[in-house]
């Protein structure tokens, strides 16, 4: 007899083991790419709401700057905000000129480069 230890046959459960540790693993690494998606699209809309909010502060206080020229100086206007605001784009326009008691002022602000981001504030005024 030899004193060589004898060699132990790899069960079939070890190979098992290593199937169901890589399946987890792959499962694991599916769910992690999704929440990440995820986490994305957040930011993106997060990005969207705070841009949309500098919209319409900006577009209330071109509102009050153009009431704050009186009524004989309503004009349709259009242009951009200095900086840092040069990214946004504003048009107003004036209704109902024609002899009528009551005039449409609306203010529109864009986003200069995103077609989704507007924002619009109508308001009667007395006409001159």
């Amino acid at each position: 007899m030899s004193n060589r230890p004898e060699r132990s046959r790899p069960s079939p459960q070890s190979g098992q083991a290593l199937l169901e540790t890589l399946i987890a693993v792959a499962i694991m690494a599916i769910a992690l790419v999704s929440l990440l998606a995820g986490l994305a699209r957040l930011q993106d809309k997060r990005l969207d709401a705070a841009r949309a909010r500098r919209a319409a502060f900006l577009a209330q206080g071109k509102m009050l700057d153009i009431l704050a020229a009186g009524p004989a100086n309503l004009n349709n206007a259009s242009g951009t905000f200095p900086a840092p605001d040069t990214d946004y784009a504003f048009s107003v326009e004036i209704g109902g000129t024609r002899g009528e008691r009551l005039r449409l002022v609306s203010v529109t602000v864009r986003a200069t480069g995103s077609e989704r981001l507007q924002v619009r504030l109508a308001r009667l005024e007395p006409g001159p």
